[in-house]
């Protein structure tokens, strides 16, 4: 009987250690199933995914939602100075691009318009038939903080018959995010829009 017992306690010396091995080895493995179930979802929410039909969801694009975010952010700014600053001497024109850039932003540029309008500002450019051409030069985006702030550079000619008169034009903004609809694709309103900087640089005359 005694000799019975060692034997059992020897065998279980033996196998303690491998049993020790048997469970240390299964915490790894489930350590590492968390891990990389973890870095796996995270990657997933760095993804951009769209429907397609009856699809289920498709891997779309393979890159960095801010970086996609950032050029968004970026044609958002851009779409909307063209459509303040391109000016045609049309009146239906103005009124078309200028409706389109109040669904775009707050009354910061409301007031801007309502103040070049007072001031006879698009009356004059039609009746001299005078063509406001923008063109962008650079645009900076500051995403540490929010609402977002947007500095955009750009260049601004005045057409006249006999003259053109290039302007610099720098502007500074508040991108806020919101619902993306037809009016704002790009899911971003701005707001406290207004002119930092708009000065002479360059008069041009025409030579017939």
């Amino acid at each position: 009987m005694i000799k019975s017992l060692k034997n059992i306690q020897s065998a279980f010396a033996l196998s303690r250690p491998y049993l020790i091995m048997l469970v240390a080895s299964n915490l790894c493995i489930i350590l590492c199933v968390l891990f990389y179930s973890y870095r796996f979802g995270e990657e997933q929410k760095q993804k951009i995914y769209s429907l397609s039909g009856e699809e289920s969801l498709m891997y779309a694009l393979g890159q960095n939602t801010t970086d996609n975010r950032i050029a968004e952010a970026k044609a958002n700014v851009e779409l909307f100075h063209s459509l303040v600053f391109n000016i045609y001497p049309d009146e239906a024109s103005i009124e078309y691009n200028i409706q389109k850039a109040f669904v775009m932003a707050d009354n910061s540029i409301v007031d801007i318009y309502n103040n070049l309008k007072q001031n006879s500002y698009y009356r004059q450019l039609i009746e001299a038939n005078i063509h406001c051409r923008y063109k962008v030069d650079s645009i900076n985006i500051d995403f540490s903080d929010y609402p977002y702030t947007a500095t955009m550079y750009g260049f601004t000619s005045i057409e006249r018959s006999s003259t053109t008169t290039i302007r610099n034009l720098i502007t500074v903004c508040n991108l806020r995010n919101c619902a993306r609809t037809s009016a704002t694709p790009f899911g971003f309103m701005i707001e406290n829009f207004h002119v930092v900087e708009n000065n002479n640089v360059e008069n041009r005359n025409h030579l017939y």
